[in-house]
C-alpha cells in the first residue's frame, strides 16, 4: 500500500522540485557582468545510454572537480529551446541546435549560471565538468558559448544502445505530472521524438516515416549524435577526445588516466582505485536484430564496422 501511494506521490514532487530549480536558473541566470569561466567548462557527452552517467558519476567523484549532472533546468534558463523533452512546459523544442541560436544575452545566461554553480557549491577553484548527453548533437551551440571547451564524446556499440533505449523508453517507469503524456525517453507528448525526427528529415527523406519502434528511433538517436560529431571534429580539434565504452570497462585505469590528462585534472592512485573498483564489465543487451531503412541501415553499419563494434543491423 506505501509503494503504490509513493508511486502517486512521486510525479508530483518530482515536478515540485524541477520547478524550483528552474527559477532558482533562471534568477542565476538574470546577472549580468559575469565574465568566462577560466579554466571553461568542460563537457562530456555522447547519445542516451552510452554509459556518461557513470563516467559523469566517477569524475564528479574527484576532488578537483565540480560536476553538474544533466542540469535541464540551466539549460531551459539559457536557452529554452534546449527542452527537447518539455520538462518544464510547452516551448519550442529542438535536439540540435546551432550557433546561429546563441547571442550575447545566451552567453550571458550562460556564464552567470556556471558560476553561480560555483559559487553554490563552494568550489570556486574546481574543473567543472557538464554532463548532458544530448549535447553531441550541439557542438555549435557550446561552441559558442564556451570556445574553448574540453570535450569528451563516449561512444558505445550502437545495439547496445538502441536496445537500451527500447526498454527504457518501453517500461516507462520515471514519470512525471503536468499536462500530456509523459514518456521516460521520448519527453511529452513525444516531444523529442518530434524535434529528432525533424532534425533528421534532411538526413534520411522517406526513411523517418518507416520508423516504428522505439528501438528504431533509438538507432536514429544514436545515428545523429555520431554524425554531428563526426561533422565538428575539425572544428573541436585536439579539444575533443573520443573514448568507447568497451575500452572504459576493459581497461578503465589507462582510459581515465588519458580522461585526466583530456581535462587537465590529476590522476591520483586513490582515485583510480576507487573507480575500478566501481566500474563493472561492459553489459551486452541481447533482443531481438534491429531492422532499419536502407539509407539508415547502411550508416548505421558504417559506424559499426568503423568503431569495431560487434552486430549489425538488418535492412528493413
Amino acid at each position: 500500500m506505501i509503494n503504490v501511494i509513493l508511486d502517486k506521490i512521486r510525479p508530483f514532487a518530482r515536478s515540485i522540485k524541477y520547478g524550483r530549480l528552474l527559477k532558482r536558473a533562471q534568477t542565476d541566470a538574470s546577472k549580468q557582468g559575469i565574465p568566462p569561466l577560466s579554466p571553461p567548462v568542460s563537457f562530456i557527452l555522447g547519445c542516451g545510454r552510452s554509459g556518461t552517467t557513470i563516467l559523469g558519476k566517477l569524475l564528479g567523484s574527484h576532488d578537483e572537480v565540480c560536476y553538474l549532472f544533466e542540469p535541464y533546468h540551466m539549460w531551459r534558463a539559457i536557452l529554452p529551446a534546449t527542452d527537447m523533452i518539455q520538462l518544464y512546459g510547452d516551448n519550442e523544442a529542438r535536439c540540435k541546435i546551432d550557433g546561429d541560436l546563441i547571442t550575447e544575452t545566451e552567453i550571458q545566461r550562460f556564464n552567470a549560471c556556471i558560476h553561480q554553480e560555483l559559487n553554490r557549491r563552494g568550489k570556486n577553484s574546481r574543473r567543472v565538468l557538464e554532463k548532458t548527453p544530448i549535447n553531441a548533437m550541439r557542438i555549435p551551440m557550446l561552441n559558442t558559448l564556451s570556445p574553448k571547451s574540453q570535450v569528451l564524446h563516449l561512444v558505445r556499440n550502437g545495439v547496445d544502445v538502441v536496445r537500451s533505449i527500447d526498454r527504457l523508453a518501453s517500461t516507462n517507469t520515471y514519470q512525471m505530472s503536468g499536462r500530456g503524456n509523459w514518456n521516460q525517453w521520448w519527453g511529452r507528448n513525444n516531444s523529442k521524438w518530434t524535434a529528432l525526427a525533424s532534425d533528421a528529415d534532411t538526413m534520411y527523406p522517406d526513411e523517418i516515416d518507416l520508423l516504428e519502434t522505439d528501438a528504431q528511433k533509438g538507432a536514429l538517436e544514436w545515428l545523429v549524435s555520431l554524425q554531428e560529431i563526426q561533422g565538428h571534429k575539425d572544428v573541436l580539434g585536439d579539444r575533443l577526445l573520443e573514448i568507447q565504452y568497451d575500452d572504459l570497462t576493459d581497461d578503465p585505469r589507462s582510459q581515465l588516466i588519458k580522461i585526466c590528462n583530456h581535462f587537465g585534472i590529476s590522476a591520483t592512485e586513490t582515485w583510480l582505485d576507487f573507480c575500478c573498483n566501481e566500474l563493472d564489465a561492459a553489459r551486452k543487451n541481447t533482443g531481438e536484430t534491429l531492422t532499419l531503412p536502407p539509407k539508415m541501415c547502411a550508416a548505421f553499419n558504417e559506424f559499426q564496422e568503423e568503431y569495431g563494434f560487434e552486430g549489425r543491423a538488418e535492412t528493413m
